[in-house]
């Protein structure tokens, strides 16, 4: 997490400074963005001289120069043994798992929006306004009023609490069929008893896997979506794991990256909703 803040402090310093901007545009008092559609809480803002409190990370908005605290990967505790990663402690004073050891294992270690990428957290909030600026897999995710961005819908979940912020469920067996769960929308998001989607339930050869709609609330049998080999996918499709966590989606064949490093900050390695091959895509215009 060292990395996150050293890249959001190096710009935190110059946004609190940047008091001319108040009174701007619309009467705001920053310069909002797709990104970050309304301006951050003043009393959150950070840099240099005014420090996140334990557990949090300074990191810029994406409303011009300035930046504010988020706070970090982890989860709620009472002892060591509720972090599960020993690379995790409890904090007793914050009742919250901390990391103690330098990069990342994956991106459940970083902010929302950063993927954990060579053991450091790159920024990839794509900006989005509607889930249409979204690849395959992902949702246009109102964080905060001054967060807006596609956030990866398939996260590692242990029950539908660790998907209770994307509004979606976490599957009874996972979607993947690799053996551990994943957030995925449902398939009956209006029956009384919801059902998450799951590899085992889509067996019609032209659409072997769960794909999400593009609100990400609702999810269909398709040709996008979690798979553990080739032989999950459409023919003239590919198994690659885009995101770097281990979980791999059916993609089309060919395209112009199999993961994120040659792509910007705040765009993403992923498969267009327009069904093209992996690009890097940016999301709605900053």
């Amino acid at each position: 997490m060292g990395g996150d803040g050293g890249i959001a402090g190096a710009g935190g310093t110059g946004g609190v400074g940047g008091s001319g901007g108040r009174g701007g545009v619309d009467g705001s008092w920053c310069t909002t963005s797709a990104l970050c559609p309304a301006c951050p809480d003043p009393d959150a803002l950070c840099d240099t001289d005014n420090p996140c409190a334990l557990g949090e990370v300074c990191l810029l908005t994406g409303c011009g120069d300035f930046s504010r605290c988020f706070v970090t990967g982890g989860g709620a505790c009472t002892d060591n043994g509720d972090c599960g990663n020993p690379a995790y402690e409890c904090n007793l004073s914050i009742e919250r798992c901390l990391r103690i050891e330098p990069g990342c294992d994956d991106s459940n270690d970083c902010v929302a929006g950063f993927a954990c990428e060579n053991d450091v957290c790159v920024d990839r909030r794509v900006p989005c306004e509607t889930g249409s600026d979204c690849p395959h897999g992902f949702t246009c995710f109102f964080a905060t009023p001054d967060q807006r961005f596609c956030r990866r819908i398939s996260r590692p979940c242990g029950d539908d609490l660790d998907c209770l912020t994307l509004g979606v469920l976490c599957g009874n067996a996972d979607a993947s069929a690799d053996g551990s769960k994943e957030c995925m929308p449902s398939l009956m998001p209006n029956a009384s008893d919801p059902v998450s989607c799951d590899k085992i339930q889509c067996t019609d050869l032209a659409a072997p896997v769960c794909e999400s709609s593009v609100e990400g609330t609702v999810a269909v049998c398709g040709r996008f979506g979690p798979c553990t080999t080739v032989n999950d996918c459409v023919t003239g499709f590919q198994c690659l794991d885009l995101w770097g966590d281990g979980r791999a989606e059916c993609v089309r064949e060919g395209g112009s990256c199999v993961d994120s490093s040659p792509c910007s900050t705040r765009n993403v390695c992923a498969s267009p909703r327009t069904g093209e091959p992996p690009s890097c895509v940016g999301g709605a215009a900053m």
